[in-house]
């Protein structure tokens, strides 16, 4: 019976056994012409599954499953949990044995990496046997060999700045923190105390840490830089200082939301990574750092070697089995001042809410600072906040309105208070007398006129104030190359179309996209902003017109000579005001804002609680340009 299914099993490999085109078939064990034994399938399919499932303990075809797991756990690990996967090829057979060929990929390096081993199995009392042996896993280990990964970290590129120099680089923290096996266990917890307070840190917390960790161990307080380690630290027993590098810019603080961290991926990033990261990697994980962090990493150095295992006398010589060199990543350059930054956070740096201040070059279009208050965090307010922009949004109303037939000196009705539809208007809290009335469009702006800019919406539609938005770089969404946002003009029913119009409603602005408005009117042209060297946007709007823009100069000039933004006299040449009420009625509070222009540079101001723009958030730009 055995000689005819031989028989008829050869017959069918031959009539499959290649095809014309297209891939190839899975190779499948064949019955030797030769002997009588029955095909080996289905137990060659029983290892491979186990090998990828990394379990041989419940393989019933090998003689102590359990020693052959316990075998493989050691082989790999040392691997970082890089497994392989397998795949069975050609099985050739012989006396009462059958050899099967085993095809291992891995996902190591760029490139990956495989080889063939032979999986042996022996026939006996009518079935097949697996003969387990490290070499069913790589061709050259033993019972005194393992694989290790070790992995060699690129240097990663820096980000410079405007100059070209580094402003983030790799650089040298420091671990402080308590070493347990240093000291008695009864001096444990003073010392925790006593290292907590001088790090000013959590003590229950780091005591709790202290305790929950092993007797020989490390236990971080913090990680600083080398001016900051306390120097009480010299004077608690058991106190240790680590030195470690990191990927980090000149302070903590520094363009923090905008360049972003470096550190280990999440679980999430390697698996999605199809075998690229890995646990021992570090990653970009927000900001510029994570968005670039393919040309920022580079390739890391990466090896398999076949190394002794434990115990083992004497050690085997160490041998690469598979090696990828490590590259340099790409650097990248930032418009960013690296002296207008660190002046403008030392401006914010006593501010006890939300605050910032944008600045960008007027020529260029290039984003300067970037800063924000310590209040805001690490949450990017300054290019992604969405706020409403308030009075400072009349520059975008006063667009729409030359659009619409008027100039900078046409007479405009300035009304104490203004009804539309079932709401009423009116102008902010000590507007002068002098400006109600029969005023210039021009006085009505530099005094900030609620009224005659809301009365103007029966003359400006919803897509004419959008359109004018997007011609001072507003309104529209653009990928700039960084965390930005550039607003939304969205104004629906006639109350919220005058509400629009002095920057309520529907319009929400970052300081970034407030900056751009003022950047525009200064420079004559749409400007869009950028940050990375080479990542700039384009605008899609209808142009800014020189003649608009000269107009839109006359008003905001008029603001600093002779309007809200008087204080501004010395350092601006153009510039507009504005508040904004938000949160819950009856319980409202106020953004105060201030843009302004001078030849070389547009900035914005924006302080989320304050009083007013001249009396909040004018004082900032004074105190950065001072």
């Amino acid at each position: 019976m055995r000689r005819i299914l031989a028989a008829i099993f050869a017959a069918t490999l031959l009539v499959v056994g290649c095809t014309p085109d297209g891939d190839a078939p899975t190779p499948s064990p064949s019955v030797s012409p030769k002997t009588d034994l029955p095909p080996v399938d289905a137990d060659l399919k029983q290892v491979v599954d186990a090998l990828n499932a990394k379990d041989l303990s419940k393989l019933a075809n090998v003689a102590d499953p359990k020693a052959a797991q316990e075998d493989f756990t050691t082989i790999f690990a040392g691997m970082d949990d890089i497994y392989p996967e397998v795949k069975s090829d050609a099985v050739t057979y012989g006396e009462n044995e059958a050899v099967a060929k085993l095809n291992y990929t891995y996902k190591f390096g760029m490139h990956g990496w495989t080889y063939t081993t032979e999986a042996k199995f022996t026939y006996a009392d009518d079935k097949w046997s697996f003969a387990w042996a490290p070499s069913a896993v790589h061709p050259e280990l033993t019972e005194q060999t393992r694989l290790r990964h070790i992995q060699q970290e690129a240097k990663r590129g820096s980000i410079n700045d405007n100059t070209g120099l580094a402003i983030v680089e790799e650089r040298s923290l420091f671990e402080v923190g308590l070493d347990k096996a240093s000291i008695p266990e009864a001096e444990w917890a003073g010392a925790a105390k006593a290292l907590a307070t001088a790090l000013k840190i959590d003590e229950p917390a780091f005591q709790k840490k202290v305790a929950d960790n092993g007797p020989k161990a490390f236990v971080v307080g913090a990680t600083v830089r080398q001016e900051a380690i306390p120097a009480a630290v010299v004077d608690i027993k058991g106190a240790h200082v680590n030195e470690v590098s990191a990927v980090v810019g000149p302070t903590d603080t520094f363009a923090a939301p905008l360049l972003g961290t470096v550190g280990q991926p999440t679980q999430k990033m390697i698996d999605e990574s199809k075998g690229e990261l890995s646990s021992i990697d570090r990653v970009g994980l927000s900001g510029l750092q994570s968005r670039y962090d393919k040309d920022l990493r580079g390739v890391p150095g990466a090896r398999i070697e076949l190394v002794g295992r434990k115990g083992v006398e004497p050690a085997p010589q160490v041998k690469v089995l598979a090696q990828q060199d490590p590259s340099i990543g790409k650097e990248i350059t930032l418009s960013l001042d690296r002296d207008l930054q660190t002046k403008a956070e030392s401006v914010l740096a006593g501010q006890a809410g939300i605050a910032t201040l944008v600045v960008l070059d007027v020529k260029t279009g290039g984003l300067l600072a970037a800063a924000q208050s310590p209040a805001a965090g690490s949450f990017p307010h300054a290019t992604y906040g969405k706020y409403a922009p308030g009075s400072t949004f009349k520059a975008v109303s006063a667009l729409a309105m030359l659009r619409a037939g008027s100039t900078a000196s046409t007479t405009v009705q300035c009304p104490a208070n203004l009804k539309v539809g079932s709401y009423t208007f009116g102008n902010y809290s000590g507007y002068p007398s002098n400006g109600l009335g029969s005023v210039s469009l021009t006085d009505a702006f530099k005094y900030s006129c609620n009224t005659a800019f809301v009365g103007a919406a029966g003359t400006v539609t919803g897509e004419s104030l959008k359109a004018s938005g997007g011609s001072l770089g507003v309104g529209t969404d653009y990928d700039a190359g960084f965390t930005s946002y550039f607003g939304t003009i969205e104004p629906g029913n006639s109350i919220d179309l005058a509400a629009s119009m002095i920057g309520q409603g529907q319009v929400t602005m970052s300081p970034l996209a407030m900056a751009s408005v003022a950047g525009s009117v200064a420079s004559g042209k749409t400007m869009i902003p950028w940050l990375v060297e080479g990542k700039q946007a384009t605008s899609t709007a209808a142009p800014l017109a020189a003649a608009e823009a000269q107009q839109l100069q006359t008003m905001m000039k008029a603001t600093v000579d002779s309007g809200t933004g008087k204080s501004l006299q010395s350092i601006m040449t153009g510039a507009k005001s504005g508040t904004a009420e938000w949160g819950k009625t009856g319980a409202q509070q106020t953004h105060a804002w201030m843009i302004a222009y001078n030849e070389n540079y547009a900035v914005s101001a924006f302080v989320e609680v304050g009083d007013s723009g001249g009396t909040t958030a004018a004082p900032l730009i004074v105190q950065l340009f001072s």
